[in-house]
């Protein structure tokens, strides 16, 4: 999970912890957006709106639970593994 996050929300997370060696001025970073309600969840994937990796079927079609081996799963359109590497 921390070593190799696979999903957008994870690393957004992990991003906005503070880092020792960090000027103390830095903002500390944040995941856009607000939380929608549980009434007002968007259509695809309901990370949407915040995430920063989106591509439009994100937008139309929720990703279905993929088993990446070892425990960890993870639902998202996008191979972040690659998307990471650019």
């Amino acid at each position: 999970l921390f070593a190799n996050p696979l999903h957008p929300y994870t690393i957004g997370l992990l991003e906005s912890i503070p880092r020792f060696g960090e000027v103390k001025e830095d903002r500390l970073r944040t995941i856009k957006g607000a939380v929608p309600k549980l009434s007002e969840l968007p259509a695809g994937c309901k990370f949407n709106p915040r995430c920063k990796y989106i591509i439009e079927k994100c937008n139309n079609a929720e990703p279905e639970l993929i088993d990446t081996g070892g425990g960890h799963l993870v639902r998202c359109w996008v191979d972040l593994n690659k998307s990471k590497s650019k």
